[in-house]
């Protein structure tokens, strides 16, 4: 097995990009993780189901206050209307710790353990994200080895 065959595609967002455009790229495109590439298209972030949740959360309020908040639907409703324009830069998680095609198995799963990541970026040598190695990806790492003799 190699890097290239857990790879998926990357699905990448501008950072200037909103969370309307954010929510729609991962609709049409089937995945929850989008890569966030910068004004020279370097990996700068990951946007995350979590993170537009987030997004929609007025910056003032905590959990609990945007629980309260959100109680009804059409106050959720509006929350998500009202962070349509939000630039990605605003909710995007900068906690990423990417690998490249150069990398090998090993490498994915030691950095897998260590940071507790369930996905991870590949980028290329001038860090332009190029895919992503998803769940599906690291499970097929941990079944190579419980399957072989």
């Amino acid at each position: 097995m190699e890097l290239k065959d857990i790879t998926k595609e990357a699905v990448v967002i501008s950072e200037n990009g909103t969370f309307g455009e954010a929510l729609d790229l991962m609709l049409n495109k089937h995945t929850n993780t989008l890569l966030v590439a910068g004004e020279e298209g370097e990996l700068v972030g990951e946007v995350s189901v979590s993170d537009l949740f987030e997004g929609i959360v007025p910056i003032r309020e905590d959990g609990d206050a945007a629980l309260k908040h959100f109680q009804s639907d059409e106050n959720f409703k509006k929350a998500v209307h009202d962070a349509k324009e939000t630039p990605v830069f605003e909710f995007m998680s900068c906690d990423f710790h990417a690998v490249t095609p150069d990398d090998d198995i090993m490498e994915v799963a030691t950095i897998a353990v260590a940071h507790g990541r369930a996905r991870m970026p590949v980028v290329d040598h001038d860090d332009r994200p190029i895919g992503m190695i998803s769940r599906q990806g690291l499970k097929q790492i941990l079944g190579k080895y419980l399957h072989q003799k």
